[in-house]
């Protein structure tokens, strides 16, 4: 099909969850892949949170629940260990926190690290040298390995299934992938000539493709719907995005803008996750965080801790949100934001951290 300038041809070749780990079994990692140009080896009236405090270090025998009171879950992270290699850290709800070491593709600095909703998968784009393309490692730490080449893009499913959008482009043309399950086999979904950028966020409602200055909206089919000004920030399985453009705005998938008028929301975000309940959405400055309600126009509360990368994650209750600290404020480990009292403590402050999930307790 031809739409707005852009020739689509939309075809697939074959379309592909094995529970990971139970809290507190060790985890041993085990790939080494060489690629060729891959670099080797009720928040309310309250404008501002409580002064920062550090946490204890999680001690020998115990979980992080007791060191963050109240937590639901595990945690999952990826460490940057020595500026260019990575490593897994485990942390139960009720169990000792472990390491092991990640072979994914080093690189300096490492990219930012993308769990899926289980936390039980890992995604990770490394660049290539002269390139503005990458090579997509995925799947369950253990045994992730290389997904695709010449990649501009990925997105885990916005439902939290163990599925994954990516894009690829050969010369003028792009091509969007989607890969599920054991994530052993891709099926290509359209290519265009002439959409020049990356999948950012996927799901029943469709792919949103992030252009320089502009998103492009694919249905789940993969043809052009729409396209609007901005960056998308985040997005929430019934097809709301967060989009910063001038300001932050919620575009709809199936059509429809609005904007978030709130009292000391600012002009300008890096990243952000909306709660599982979509009620909240948390997003991330350069030098802090700010938690809106999506429905009532009550006041933002802020975090005022740097981040180290544009991350952010939710507790499966909706009550923590948490994010890697980053160095230039002198902190470095996880901020943990505690949204019924607004309190804020650092946790694994030793430790510099590229990527996060958390592992629902009861979770398959």
């Amino acid at each position: 099909m031809v739409e707005d300038g852009l020739e689509i041809t939309t075809r697939s070749r074959g379309g592909s969850r094995w529970g990971w780990l139970a809290v507190g079994v060790l985890v041993g990692l085990g790939l080494s892949v060489l690629i060729p140009g891959v670099e080797p080896a009720d928040p309310a009236s309250q404008p501002t949170l409580p002064p920062t405090t550090i946490a204890e270090e999680a001690p020998a025998v115990g979980g992080i629940r007791d060191v963050v009171s109240g937590f639901p879950d595990g945690l999952v992270g990826v460490m940057r260990s020595d500026g260019q290699s990575l490593e897994l850290a485990i942390w139960p709800a009720t169990g000792e926190l472990f390491e092991r070491s990640v072979t994914v593709g080093a690189s300096l600095p490492p990219p930012p690290v993308a769990f899926d909703g289980s936390g039980r998968m890992l995604a990770t784009l490394v660049p290539r040298r002269d390139s503005d393309l990458g090579v997509l490692y995925a799947g369950v730490p253990e045994s992730a390995g290389i997904i695709a080449i010449d990649v501009s893009g990925y997105a885990w499913n916005d439902q939290g299934a163990p599925s994954l959008a990516y894009t690829t482009r050969q010369g003028a043309e792009t091509m969007l992938w989607i890969i599920s399950g054991s994530l052993t086999e891709s099926q290509l979904v359209a290519q265009a000539v002439g959409l020049d950028g990356g999948v950012v966020a996927w799901g029943e409602w469709g792919f949103a493709i992030q252009e320089e200055d502009s998103v492009v909206l694919l249905t789940p089919g993969g043809e052009i719907k729409d396209s609007h000004p901005g960056r998308v920030l985040a997005s929430y399985r019934t097809g709301w995005l967060a989009v910063q453009g001038d300001d932050v705005s919620m575009v709809s998938a199936g059509g429809g803008t609005r904007g978030l008028d709130r009292e000391g929301l600012r002009d300008q975000y890096i990243s952000g996750r909306f709660s599982s309940n979509g009620e909240f959405l948390a997003l991330l400055t350069d030098d802090g965080m700010s938690i809106v309600d999506v429905e009532e126009e009550t006041g933002v509360v802020e975090s005022g801790v740097r981040p180290g990368v544009p991350q952010v994650v939710w507790s499966s209750d909706n009550r923590f949100v948490l994010y890697p600290g980053g160095g230039g404020s002198g902190f470095h480990g996880i901020v943990v934001v505690d949204t019924e009292d607004f309190a804020v403590q650092t946790v694994l402050d030793t430790r510099t951290f590229t990527g996060l999930g958390v592992l629902p307790v009861g979770g398959t």
